[in-house]
């Protein structure tokens, strides 16, 4: 029988800095991001980690939107397990966000670093 695994826990980054090293890096740096974050939102959510989670599919053109959509979701559902009542749209991720610059690495990594405070404060108040 295997012990539970810890409850994941989000790594905090400025939104800004996401944004800059995407464009510093031509993009390279968006397809690590979103791995990481792809991984660490099905850890915390209990989720497999499916393709759409993989930082090759944003090369796949549609898919890469379909998988934006569901990152918002999966999001979503790891607010809402933390009794967060912050929401992300899935519209607004993947294409109001997308199309302003690529404001979308900036939006979900805003709700990213919430959710990271409220598992902070969550943890604060276990140990108090």
């Amino acid at each position: 029988m295997t012990a539970p695994q810890p409850f994941p826990h989000p790594r905090r980054q400025g939104a800004w800095t996401v944004w800059w090293l995407t464009a510093i890096t031509l993009g390279v740096y968006y397809l690590v991001w979103y791995d990481r974050i792809g991984k660490e939102l099905a850890g915390m959510t209990n989720n497999e980690r499916t393709t759409w989670t993989r930082w090759w599919s944003q090369l796949i053109p549609i898919y890469g939107l379909v998988g934006l959509s569901r990152t918002a979701k999966r999001l979503n559902q790891a607010h809402i397990l933390l009794g967060s009542t912050v929401r992300v749209s899935p519209f607004v991720t993947w294409f109001w966000a997308t199309s302003w610059f690529g404001s979308h690495t900036r939006y979900l990594q805003r709700r990213i670093n919430t959710l990271a405070e409220i598992r902070d404060a969550q943890r604060a108040g276990e140990q108090s």
